[in-house]
């Protein structure tokens, strides 16, 4: 009897015992599920695209990202390859280097870095399987792109500040050096001018001193005609009128630079006005003729154009960096052409070289700022740039023609707009 009741309480305490370890492990279970339930909940959360997949990148398991934008549960994902379910899903690989890349959904266009990390055990080179992470970074790269562009706006913003600023202290500055300059040649066209008429004075003498001689005998007379001579009077009275005139010629040319010099950058032309666009171009190209006489042959052609209204101070400036351009792209000697003409709703410049041209690869970049294709210390790359802004804001535009080895010609179109009454 004994014996048995003790087998009885040994069986009854392996059994507590059995309850007790299986209540221990329903508990474990359940904290095992609880955690698993979070993880779950955890990467389900995220916006980016998870995937646990076995060494031959077969699909295990992955999150709720990659159900939604492939619009396939679980059990259609599970054990397929994690490469071929995104192209079928409209992925497309920018790049990919078997670890990182870029991809690109076709449908939403959202945009995702792609990052691989093998699955080892420790100690272990053998890889057990992978985890891919896909971060949505679509966001970030558009507001780079924003950046960019706003940043690339800003600094061309500034250039065109600092530009109108310079131009406005050379307008200043070219005022004042054209006060300076007219004092002194009003002076000198008008004593060039009395002195003309002194001359003429003097060779009416001249004459009739001659006359007089003529009717006189004697040593007086042979000593007076041997100094005339020696002097040589008749040459200085005779060339002198060609001096005086070549002065005179001289001095108009300064008067003419110099107002042109004055109409170029002239801060009163900083308003919109109605100009002659033949009249800028004519005096851009005074302003800018040392730059071209020893490059090249200047044709004009221009056309009889109505004025249009603009901001003519602006316009010099863009006549003068496409003149000056065309003149650097020469080596050696080649010709400059510049065109005017108009149609019923625009007017035309075009300013053509025969120089070395501009590469097909390059033309689409020509307008940036800051891109050159003189060398390092010639340009700064801000001309075309500042140019094209000039024409846009008058709702025009710069077209480019070039063929490298035969030459450039830029055409600026300008709106005819309201008429000058």
């Amino acid at each position: 009897m004994t014996a048995r009741r003790e087998a009885h309480d040994a069986l009854a305490a392996s059994q507590a015992a059995l309850e007790a370890k299986h209540a221990e492990l329903g508990q474990v279970f359940n904290w095992v599920e609880a955690a698993k339930l979070e993880w779950e909940q955890t990467l389900d959360s995220l916006k980016d695209i998870i995937i646990l997949a076995d060494a031959t990148h077969h699909i295990r398991r992955c999150n709720q990202m990659l159900r939604e934008i492939t619009g396939r549960n679980f059990d259609g994902l599970v054990l397929n390859d994690w490469r071929e379910v995104l192209m079928e899903s409209g992925f497309n690989f920018v790049t990919f280097d078997g670890t990182t890349g870029e991809l690109l959904h076709s449908g939403t266009k959202q945009q995702f870095d792609l990052n691989i990390y093998e699955i080892r055990d420790p100690g272990s080179s053998v890889v057990k399987g992978v985890v891919v992470s896909m971060n949505d970074v679509t966001q970030i790269k558009t507001m780079t792109r924003e950046l960019e562009q706003a940043y690339s706006e800003l600094q061309s913003t500034q250039t065109r500040v600092v530009q109108q600023e310079k131009m406005a202290s050379i307008g200043q500055m070219a005022a004042g050096v054209a006060h300076e300059i007219n004092n002194p040649m009003g002076f000198i066209t008008s004593n060039l001018n009395t002195l003309g008429k002194y001359m003429g004075r003097l060779r009416e003498y001249q004459e009739a001193l001659k006359v007089h001689l003529a009717g006189c005998e004697g040593d007086s007379k042979v000593a007076l005609l041997e100094l005339q001579r020696r002097l040589k009077i008749d040459y200085i009275l005779e060339d002198t009128g060609s001096l005086v005139a070549e002065s005179l010629e001289g001095a108009e040319r300064v008067r003419k630079i110099v107002q042109d010099l004055k109409s170029f950058s002239r801060v009163d032309d900083a308003d919109e006005s109605f100009a002659d666009l033949n009249q800028c171009l004519e005096s851009t190209i005074n302003i800018v003729w040392n730059e071209i006489k020893y490059v090249a042959t200047l044709t004009k052609e221009l056309g009889d154009i109505p004025r249009i209204k603009c901001y003519p101070q602006q316009l010099n400036q863009v006549f003068m960096n496409l003149l000056v351009n065309a003149a650097h792209a020469i080596s050696g000697q080649g010709t400059i052409t510049v065109r005017s003409w108009n149609d019923a709703d625009n007017v035309f410049v075009s300013i053509g070289d025969t120089g070395s041209g501009i590469p097909e690869e390059l033309q689409r970049r020509i307008f940036e700022p800051f891109f050159t294709t003189k060398e390092a210390g010639k340009g700064t790359g801000l001309g075309l740039s500042i140019s094209s802004e000039i024409i846009r804001k008058h709702g025009g535009e710069i077209i480019l023609e070039s063929k490298p080895g035969q030459g450039t010609t830029f055409t600026v179109r300008l709106p005819l707009g309201s008429k000058e009454e």
